[in-house]
């Protein structure tokens, strides 16, 4: 069935039943519509939100982006190695195109291998700009992930960082997240030297 009525004028709302409106919106759906436009972005930002902060879990082949409030887990975001064609929507953020399925406040992020560090930073920078959260946590899991070391300046504004593996990482690798971090950052590494 086709509308005859003309669209609701979202953006000609005075400040407080915008902001009203909006945070009436789930975290996802915000985060969505901040990729819409520069306009929406601003508006997002401008938004005030309950967001407590961003918790982040990257391994060799996956990663998962969670954003917490007062009340628990809001909204995750993980990559996945399954491509579906249902529900699908694109992104473009940082110049890339971003293949996401939201199913609720569960987000499956689809990206080619070698775009995985682009898409991953993209991501990251893009939800804690427009909440203007802090990123809490970020656990690296190092087995089998060579690559890991190039994550570490995406996140090194991080509250804490862990580092967990099999074997320890070298005095070298630790030096270099150590000068990369903020000074501030909490910092573990599994197992120790």
């Amino acid at each position: 069935m086709t509308s005859t009525s003309p669209p609701f004028p979202l953006f000609r709302l005075p400040y407080l039943p915008l902001d009203k409106v909006l945070r009436s919106f789930e975290c996802g759906d915000l985060i969505e519509f901040s990729t819409c436009s520069k306009r929406c972005k601003q508006i997002v930002k401008s938004t005030r939100n309950e967001f407590t902060g961003i918790k982040i879990q990257i391994m060799r082949n996956f990663f998962s982006l969670m954003v917490d409030s007062n009340n628990g887990l809001e909204s995750m975001w993980m990559s996945s190695e399954n491509d579906f064609d249902e529900n699908v929507r694109y992104f473009m953020l940082s110049g890339e195109n971003i293949k996401i399925q939201g199913v609720n406040s569960l987000f499956h992020v689809f990206y080619p291998p070698q775009s995985r560090k682009l898409i991953f930073t993209s991501l990251v920078d893009h939800i804690v700009e427009i909440l203007q959260i802090p990123i809490i946590s970020v656990d690296f899991t190092t087995d089998q992930f060579d690559r890991f070391l190039q994550f570490v300046p995406s996140v090194s504004n991080s509250r804490r960082i862990s580092f967990y593996g099999d074997t320890a990482m070298s005095r070298g690798d630790r030096e270099f997240v150590r000068n990369i971090v903020n000074p501030d950052c909490e910092l573990t590494f599994w197992p120790p030297i």
